[in-house]
C-alpha cells in the first residue's frame, strides 16, 4: 500500500503543468502593415489572410516575438461595418522559441483596417503551449490603446 501511494505522488507530481497559474502582460508598438493574401473573391472577402510577424516585450522587459494570422469568415463589403475575422497567435517567450502561448479567437474587426479600433478590448482563449507552458489554457485580453500601441494580458491557468 505504501508503495502505491507513493507511485501515486510520483505520477501526480508529473501531471502538474510546467507553469503556474499567472498573470503576465505583453506590450507592443503600432502593428506592421501585414502581408494581405486575397484568397476569397477578389477584393475583400470571406477567406482573405492578414500575416504579422514583429516582436514586443513582456512585464520584464524581455523580447516576445509574435506571428499573426488572420482570416476573414464574413463581411457586409461597407467601409463603415465590421468584418468577422478569426485569430491564431504564437506568442514566442524565448531566443530559442521554445516556451510559446497559443491563443485563438474571433472578433469584429473594421472592414475599413487590419486590426481593432483604438481603445477596443478583445478576448481569445489560450488554446495550448509549449516549453514551460505546456499544457497552458485560460484567456488572453488584448487591448488596443490610443497611442496605437497594444498590451495583451494573459490569464494563465
Amino acid at each position: 500500500m505504501k508503495t502505491a501511494a507513493t507511485l501515486f505522488l510520483f505520477l501526480s507530481a508529473l501531471a502538474i503543468p510546467a507553469y503556474a497559474e499567472s498573470t503576465l502582460t505583453v506590450t507592443h508598438g503600432q502593428v506592421p502593415t501585414p502581408t494581405y493574401i486575397d484568397l476569397g473573391a477578389s477584393g475583400q472577402s470571406v477567406g482573405d489572410q492578414r500575416i504579422w510577424h514583429y516582436d514586443g516585450q513582456d512585464d520584464k522587459n524581455d523580447k516576445v516575438t509574435m506571428d499573426w494570422v488572420m482570416t476573414t469568415t464574413a463581411t457586409a463589403n461597407k467601409p463603415e461595418t465590421f468584418d468577422s475575422r478569426i485569430t491564431l497567435g504564437i506568442f514566442s517567450f524565448s531566443s530559442e522559441a521554445k516556451d510559446r502561448i497559443l491563443i485563438e479567437g474571433i472578433g469584429l474587426y473594421p472592414a475599413s483596417g487590419s486590426t481593432l479600433k483604438a481603445d477596443t478590448t478583445l478576448e481569445r482563449a489560450i488554446i495550448g503551449g509549449t516549453g514551460r507552458f505546456a499544457g497552458a489554457s485560460g484567456s488572453v485580453v488584448s487591448t488596443h490603446l490610443d497611442d496605437g500601441t497594444w498590451k495583451h494580458v494573459f490569464q494563465i491557468e
